[in-house]
């Protein structure tokens, strides 16, 4: 018979976004305690591009980021056009970081504050008693426990271990199209013979030939070190990332110096918008296990703080009023659609049209700056593209003759507004989200049949 243990919440993975969860909850007095596959060498051990804007830990209410988490800092990032004829620059403070440092950071203020973090302890799966999730069974060496809880935080990241366990009715296990995910593939790189010019410049490359349906990336260490990588967009038959990006250094001037690679490895992640639900009964899902990313590059470590953030404070509203239930932790989903989920919707939209796009339309449209330069960065925050940009555009596309791709814009663009402005209606009671699903779907059906026309 399995041991037992009783939390007021248990946390399933400790990468960004179960750790800033356990975090919280420890300084706010709870009994908590967190479990994880990894050990305090390999903490936050998945591969991405490490990149972070400065503002994610503030909105998420971490402190400032002490020196050793902080690799390099980042003035602006760098887009590139197919055959990199043209490049936009987007200005904006971030960071590359150190993950592991980070991770054990955060991880050990936890346990100073009372909470109990199981390392190189394997979650098996969920404990379901009358209609609810009451805790986890993990395998620790070769003894089985059972971690009970009033709440499960499931973040196992795109393994989703907890998740792919619930029931298929409850409609918190939501699964995840094959073409909504990428796979990634990326190493660190030290240079032996180079410096990195302008290395507070990270670098973003669209090429539909690189990096079908995504993109690759250089994102500076320092002026000798770099993560570099790329993703693919899944479920479309194209070849292993790593094979590309093979490929990419072999033809590359950047990758014509000589260097070695400190590490290599490769991950999938989702590019979509966020779940229609991140709880369930005794149950919420954050972090890439609750599609918490920007649809557009990917990126996840921020939004997984702040989905963190916002279901710390939801349970902590749930146990003051003495019930933790679907109802009562309904606060994660309203203030996180509110603050980010509304605009990653919009921003779903503009990815499924930018990945059907070719070389040449993507090429042509940096060119021609139908999303002007300076929008760029609008675009990618608040979700949206301003009218103005496109009736600019549509000046010079009358002469140029390519008014599809305009009219397709103009699509998107509605499309956009639609999601996102759906989204900021999000229903205010479990109750009400069959209904306001059926409408999404609905408009994700139209805006399909429309760019595919």
């Amino acid at each position: 018979m399995a041991e037992q243990s009783k939390y007021d919440v248990v946390v399933a993975g400790l990468g960004p976004a179960g750790t800033v969860a356990l975090w919280h909850l420890a300084r706010m007095g709870f009994r908590v305690a967190g479990v994880d596959m990894r050990s305090w060498s390999d903490l936050w051990g998945k591969p991405c591009g490490d990149a972070i804007g400065a503002h994610h830990p503030r909105e998420a209410g971490l402190p400032e980021l002490p020196g050793k988490v902080v690799k390099n800092r980042v003035t602006a990032i760098d887009i590139y056009s197919p055959g990199e004829t043209t490049r936009y620059r987007v200005t904006g403070e971030g960071y590359i970081i150190d993950r592991r440092a980070f991770g054990e950071w955060l991880l050990r203020d936890a346990i100073d504050h009372g909470a109990e973090a199981m390392l190189h302890s394997f979650v098996l799966g969920p404990i379901i008693e009358d209609g609810r999730v009451v805790g986890i069974r993990v395998r620790r060496g070769s003894r089985v426990e059972e971690l009970r809880a009033s709440l499960v935080v499931e973040a196992t990241g795109f393994t989703r271990v907890i998740r792919k366990k619930l029931p298929r009715e409850w409609m918190v296990s939501e699964d995840i199209e094959p073409t909504d995910y990428e796979v990634a593939y990326r190493e660190i790189i030290e240079y032996e013979d180079y410096r990195v010019e302008e290395p507070s410049v990270i670098r973003i490359y669209l090429d539909q030939e690189a990096a079908p349906g995504g993109y690759w990336w250089f994102f500076p260490e320092s002026e000798t070190a770099v993560n570099a990588g790329l993703g693919v967009q899944n479920g479309k038959g194209y070849p292993n990332p790593q094979l590309l990006y093979r490929r990419l250094v072999e033809r590359h001037p950047l990758f014509r110096h000589r260097f070695r690679v400190r590490t290599a490895a490769g991950a999938p992640l989702p590019t979509r918008r966020p779940s229609n639900t991140m709880v369930g009964p005794g149950v919420v899902v954050i972090g890439d296990a609750g599609y918490t990313v920007n649809p557009l590059h990917g990126g996840g470590m921020g939004y997984a703080f702040r989905a963190a953030y916002f279901a710390a404070k939801a349970f902590e509203e749930a146990y003051n009023r003495g019930r933790v239930d679907e109802e009562t932790m309904w606060s994660l989903n309203k203030n996180y659609m509110d603050a980010i989920g509304a605009r990653q919707a919009a921003l779903d939209v503009f990815r499924i049209f930018l990945q059907r796009l070719s070389n040449d339309d993507i090429r042509f449209g940096m060119e021609k700056r139908l999303i002007p330069e300076q929008d760029v960065y609008y675009t990618s925050t608040e979700g949206d593209i301003k009218l103005s940009a496109l009736e600019k555009a549509s000046i010079v596309l009358r002469g140029l003759r390519r008014p599809s791709l305009l009219a397709k814009l103009k699509t998107v663009a509605d499309y956009m507004r639609r999601v996102k402005s759906h989204y900021l209606s999000y229903p205010e009671t479990p109750k009400e989200l069959p209904r306001w699903v059926a409408t999404l779907e609905e408009i994700y059906r139209e805006y399909r049949a429309r760019i595919e026309g």
